[in-house]
């Protein structure tokens, strides 16, 4: 997952449930973080990641909805903020497969 000014960018946004990591690189000159908060107690985030660096947390996804932020200042009102589904796919659509990595 990538982190900008003022943006996530998701590889999908549909997930089988299982098992994922999540790894962020903030490819933005400001600092940021990823967020996760959703069913079941899921909540992660990661450090505060400065320009160029990375961060990840592994999490066990239920089915649900998610919401990904950047809890960093007021980034999330900027537009950081998007959601997952998990357990559901959109026609034509197939969700990720947990296979360790979710990035």
């Amino acid at each position: 997952m990538e982190l900008t000014e003022f943006a996530i960018r998701l590889p999908q946004r549909t997930w089988a449930p299982g098992t994922y990591t999540f790894v962020a690189s903030n490819s933005g000159t400001t600092v940021h973080a990823l967020e996760l908060a959703g069913p079941g107690g899921a909540d992660q985030k990661t450090g505060t990641l400065r320009g160029g660096e990375s961060g990840s947390f592994t999490v066990t996804l239920q089915p649900g909805r998610y919401e990904l932020s950047c809890p960093v200042g007021n980034h999330k009102e900027l537009g950081m903020d998007t959601t997952i589904e998990v357990g559901s796919a959109a026609p034509g659509t197939s969700p990720a497969q947990p296979s360790g990595g979710g990035d």
